[in-house]
């Protein structure tokens, strides 16, 4: 699982690169960047903090 968030992470670092080094307006760039990073922001990080509860209440039991 930890594999596949580090390549999810890759991909979309790698994507971010990609759009910044394309011939595309920097202005358009950074409102794109802003909008996927949060969008991704939305659905990864609630992901990580129940896995890190799942964690803690395993190990509580």
């Amino acid at each position: 699982m930890r594999l596949y968030v580090i390549l999810l992470l890759i991909l979309i670092i790698g994507a971010h690169i990609a759009m910044w080094t394309s011939d595309m307006p920097r202005d358009l760039a950074l409102k794109l960047t802003l909008i996927n990073a949060a969008g991704w922001a939305v659905i990864l990080l609630p992901a990580w903090a129940v896995s890190k509860w799942a964690a803690a209440h395993k190990a509580c039991k």
